[in-house]
């Protein structure tokens, strides 16, 4: 529902309230069958847990916290005696209440907290009524994960007035920033959600003419006071549409999170999202979403789908109502939850749904239009493995040629579905590609990889090694098992670089950690990966409950699955790399160093250890495989690495980033004061824009690049090119960009060509550690040469 802007405010106050007061009375319920759930979860967590824990180690306290963390995550809405009387009441029973199945507590707690967020929300709507004094010296700390609950009603109230303080003083700098010509910006009457602005650079008079214009000061705060509004009473809305099942999940959560982070509930919706990431393939309709203030807004067209392919939908339409089958009724989804407007858009293959839009190229925000889709694969191409081929200047005018794979996670077939391909197939051919290319070392770029299929991690390590140890695990009972590489072929010898950082997990660090231990890889990087060493088994429940669960439904359960750490990995040399991670071998000076990012820094972390060494040995030398361990090299890479370091103008430029980033990560509190906000955004602004022109100084001097696509991403980019290259199927769908237009096409073109990659000092400097580590070997090659020439001719 929306408001019309010109209502006085207590009629919006109204009208706002009344239908979230009788969603409130409407409480929700665990179902038998989410009891079923609990008890199965509870089953498998004790029988197959690595620690081979049971419910007499649980701590009722800490879990009924981390629970109430969970729904209250800033820990502002409950007061510190209120989870003290949630502790009270439920740690004690929550083991015989797990075990049979019991969430009375969950939904107690959580009713608890819909009737403070629908109060703090009415309080919210009054106090935007009032004054703000932005003069005072006053502060707000925003991250609250480290704090404890307030200990008063006082002490919650002063927390709330600063928080409102803070999210107002937030907007008002923005709205003013954003303002044209210096006047205020207004809201259309006809779309409230959209800010009729344009974007400029950064102008420090319009955040002082807050200062020294009290009609410009006033109309802002009207603006930023309207958009608060509309924020709290979505949030409250978020809050009272929750499902049963959500609370389920966090609850579970919050039990199996005891035993270590990394064990968890999955819900019939995280379940599908999982399998999704895995498998890198769905049915749906291709297109990526994300709530806009309330509205679901297209933000990109995946190649190849059904949006594609229909022509009529572009990145910016807003997605009002969706209807199944031909004939079906609209739902309108505004204000709705975007995981619940997925659901509803995702189905079976071949069947239709139909959304009502809303351009968002369109002049006239009234502008509607259906759009009838049938659902089919959608290949998600763009997590797949990539590559390219850079060219490293060396000397003059000459350069080496080094091979780039980025490997997203460890993808593959979960036995869930099909998959659209495995990530050891799409290395191998990219490889190949990148061979053909004539390049003359590998790096394979781990640093945003989390992990994924163990599998598919000791699949892709025997690429690189003949047969042997790829990692070590060891279950619950302590029996140890060795996974090798069986496949005595090498797809690449030569030099190779993995490149990782703290966001480098699981089964990149499996990769990473054999690879370093065979001797056959080096190592670069952050001073560790992020260091978790553990397995997890994905259990789906058996759906097959009684009739009886279900006499009362329409439809069959949804699956559901647990996630259970029951083993742990061990590198070949017997180190575990939980905690600790796999060390490079040449570190990169990074941000990532202070953040709080690794497995160490999660609480239940399992404890780091060590078995004994795979007595296993590879004779590099001996069969002609390129190694870091080649007497003398890793320490010429190292100084050659630091020298660069030390004097290159792009790592100077790294380490004011750095320094930047981690100032303001120490900078916990922030001032409620408008003038010390604006004289700091203003000094912020300033360092920035240097920043910004020095890297496009910087950026100036990039290498040259070769972008190399898999076989289904060339596949899905013709489809995409046929598409595009199609008349529009409707010309009344059109808007104010007229294809036909060449102003048109020509202004699109030029905004590609604007489009260029990052300037990436990370991979810069491991291309040219690469380039010198082919250098040493021809030179190495060369002294080898000229020596048996001399015994020759002796």
């Amino acid at each position: 529902m929306r408001i019309p802007r010109k209502l006085p405010k207590p009629a919006i106050l109204l009208l706002l309230t009344m239908p979230l007061a009788l969603a409130l009375n409407a409480r929700l319920e665990p179902t038998k069958e989410m009891a079923a759930q609990t008890r199965w979860v509870v089953n498998v967590i004790n029988a197959r847990h690595y620690l081979s824990e049971t419910m007499q180690h649980l701590d009722g306290k800490e879990m009924v916290e981390a629970y109430t963390a969970s729904i209250d995550y800033g820990k502002m809405y409950f007061l510190r005696s209120e989870v003290d009387d949630f502790v009270f009441r439920f740690a004690e029973p929550m083991e015989k209440f797990l075990e049979k199945g019991n969430l009375y507590a969950a939904f107690e707690i959580y009713d608890t907290y819909k009737e403070h967020a629908q109060a703090r929300t009415e309080w919210a709507y009054e106090r935007l009524k009032g004054d703000f004094d932005f003069s005072l010296d006053e502060n707000f700390a925003p991250d609250r994960r480290e704090a404890d609950w307030p200990a008063s009603k006082e002490e919650a109230q002063s927390l709330w007035e600063r928080r409102l303080k803070y999210e107002l003083l937030n907007e008002m700098l923005s709205l003013a920033a954003e303002s044209k010509d210096n006047e205020a910006v207004s809201l259309e009457p006809e779309n409230p959600d959209v800010v009729d602005v344009e974007a400029d650079e950064f102008d420090p008079a319009k955040l002082e003419r807050l200062l020294n214009d009290p009609e410009f000061e006033a109309s802002i705060l009207d603006e930023a006071r309207e958009k608060i509004h509309r924020r709290y009473e979505r949030n409250l809305r978020l809050t009272l549409d929750r499902e049963a099942a959500d609370i389920q999940e966090s609850f579970v959560n919050a039990m199996t999170q005891l035993f270590d982070p990394h064990s968890s509930f999955l819900s019939a919706d995280t379940l599908e999202s999982f399998n999704t990431s895995v498998q890198n393939s769905f049915v749906g309709i291709g297109a990526l979403l994300q709530d806009d203030d309330g509205i679901c807004t297209i933000k990109d067209i995946l190649p190849g789908g059904p949006a594609e392919e229909s022509g009529d939908l572009e990145p910016e339409d807003q997605i009002l109502g969706v209807a199944q089958g031909k004939d079906g009724e609209f739902e309108d989804v505004v204000d709705m939850q975007l995981r619940y407007i997925v659901r509803k858009i995702k189905g079976e293959k071949n069947t239709i749904v139909r959304l009502l839009i809303r351009p968002g190229a369109a002049a006239d925000p009234s502008v509607r239009k259906v759009v009838t889709l049938v659902r089919d694969e959608v290949k998600l191409t763009a997590n797949l493995a990539s590559a390219e081929l850079i060219d490293v200047p060396v000397g003059n005018e000459k350069t080496i040629p080094v091979g780039v794979i980025v490997l997203p996670s460890f993808y593959g077939n979960i036995g869930a579905g099909g998959t659209l391909t495995t990530t050891t197939d799409d290395v191998a051919e990219l490889l190949n590609k990148l061979r053909d290319a004539g390049a003359e070392g590998i790096i394979l770029d781990l640093r945003m990889n989390g992990g994924g299929l163990l599998s598919e991690a000791v699949r892709l390590a025997g690429l690189f090694i003949p047969v042997g140890p790829v990692v070590q695990v060891r279950d619950s009972d302590g029996r140890k098992d060795v996974l090798n590489d069986r496949d005595p072929s090498l797809l690449w010898d030569g030099p190779l670089i993995v490149l990782t950082s703290r966001f480098s997990a699981s089964a990149s660090e499996i990769v990473a950690g054999a690879l370093q231990d065979h001797g056959r890889a080096l190592i670069v990087g952050n001073t560790s990966t992020h260091g978790k060493g553990t397995v997890q088994e994905v259990y789906h429940m058996n759906t097959r409950m009684p009739f009886s669960l279900f006499q009362n439904t329409t439809e069959q359960a949804r699956p559901v699955a647990t996630k259970i750490t029951i083993k742990q990995f061990f590198l070949p040399e017997g180190s575990s790399t939980q905690l600790k991670g796999v060390p490079s071998d040449i570190i990169l000076p990074s941000v990532n160093e202070f953040l709080p990012i690794g497995e160490s820094d999660l609480d239940h972390a399992l404890p780091w250890d060590k078995i004994d060494a795979v007595d296993w040995l590879n004779d590099w030398a001996k069969i002609g495989v390129a190694s870091p361990d080649a007497p003398g090299l890793l320490d010429s890479l190292q100084a050659s690495s630091q020298a660069r370091q030390d004097s290159l103008d792009e790592f100077q430029f790294l380490k004011q980033q750095i320094d930047w980033r981690h100032q303001r990560f120490e900078e916990k509190e922030i001032s409620l004061n408008l003038k010390q906000r604006i004289e700091k955004k203003v000094r912020e602004q300033s360092y920035v824009e240097e920043l910004d022109n020095h890297y496009d100084t910087l950026k100036e001097n990039s290498y040259l690049a070769q972008e190399i696509l898999l076989k289904v991403a060339e596949e899905q980019e013709e489809i995409s090119k046929k598409n595009q290259a199609e008349p529009e199927k409707d010309a009344t769908a059109q808007t104010e960009a007229d294809p036909a237009d060449d102003s048109q096409v020509a202004e699109s073109d030029a905004d590609e060509e604007e489009d260029e990659p990052p300037f990436d000092i990370y991979l810069r400097e491991s291309a040219r550690i690469m380039a010198d580590w082919v250098q040493f070997l021809d030179k190495d090659t060369s002294q080898t040469a000229q020596a048996t020439v001399n015994v020759e001719a002796n």
